[in-house]
């Protein structure tokens, strides 16, 4: 694990081959979520392809600022990392709202984004999912009252987790994952209000696969409906049986179009 200064802060990254100048898969974890959440896909492409993971702002060993989470923040902290590890381009990975940086970094840099591979992304919350806003809400007043576990607890029992969490492996790997969140952005007095990936989506020229699981809120299949229409090229794949957090629920099925779409080639079911 390496810390670099990206946008102003410390953000904590992994790089299997630094220095390299191979295109990177970069991967890009979900809201509260760290690097770690990414591990299975990291050890099994490796061997073949130079693999980049890292925190988010506010998350995992990356620096917690009070404020500043907006996904304009988010693209270019990335930015700036993918300077870091002097890499002109990457391939790039991202679950929810990791996949919403990765759209929009595609947008703001054409040049940069080789390809993106986008699982779940979500945006207009307030119109496509307003009940997850409320709750949301919730947690925060939450935080403040109860304290951070409870705030988890109640962040756990959205629905958008519960195919996860059927399964006690995936369910552990989850909390595990969920240690390391400190609640940064719940406490921050100014949420983020990102501007819509709707606006800017028709500019994506980097070949684009959206991902989304079939148990999933239909507010994010709504999402990537709207995203294919504006997006040239692009191809949305719902993954049968599995929810929002489909590189845990279909690992090996994830892993394995990952690697074929940043490779270009037809995935093995194809």
């Amino acid at each position: 694990m390496a810390q670099a200064v990206c946008n102003g802060i410390q953000i904590a990254f992994d790089d299997t081959e630094f220095g390299s100048s191979k295109t990177p898969i970069l991967f890009i974890h979900g809201h509260t979520l760290n690097r770690s959440f990414w591990d299975k896909q990291k050890q099994a492409l490796r061997g073949a392809n130079r693999v980049v993971t890292y925190d988010l702002r506010g998350c995992g060993r990356s620096e917690k600022p009070a404020t500043g989470y907006t996904r304009e923040e988010e693209v270019k902290d990335l930015h700036d990392l993918l300077e870091v590890v002097k890499a002109s381009k990457a391939h790039l990975v991202g679950l929810s709202r990791g996949a919403g940086i990765a759209l929009s970094f595609a947008a703001a840099h054409p040049d940069k984004a080789a390809s993106v591979f986008a699982m779940c992304p979500s945006y207009d919350q307030d119109k496509h999912m307003p009940e997850l806003v409320d709750k949301r809400l919730e947690v925060m007043a939450t935080l403040r009252a109860e304290g951070l576990r409870a705030a988890k607890e109640k962040w756990l029992s959205l629905q958008i987790f519960a195919p996860a969490l059927e399964n006690e492996e995936l369910a552990t790997k989850i909390d595990q994952v969920m240690l390391s969140y400190t609640g940064a952005h719940w406490l921050d007095e100014e949420p983020p209000k990102d501007p819509s990936l709707a606006d800017v989506a028709a500019s994506i020229k980097a070949r684009t696969q959206i991902l989304v699981g079939e148990r999933d809120h239909p507010g994010y299949h709504a999402c990537a409906d709207e995203l294919v229409e504006k997006i040239e090229g692009a191809r949305k794949i719902v993954v049968p049986g599995v929810g929002h957090l489909i590189s845990l629920e279909a690992s090996d099925e994830t892993t394995s179009a990952i690697e074929a779409f940043a490779a270009n080639r037809p995935p093995d079911s194809e």
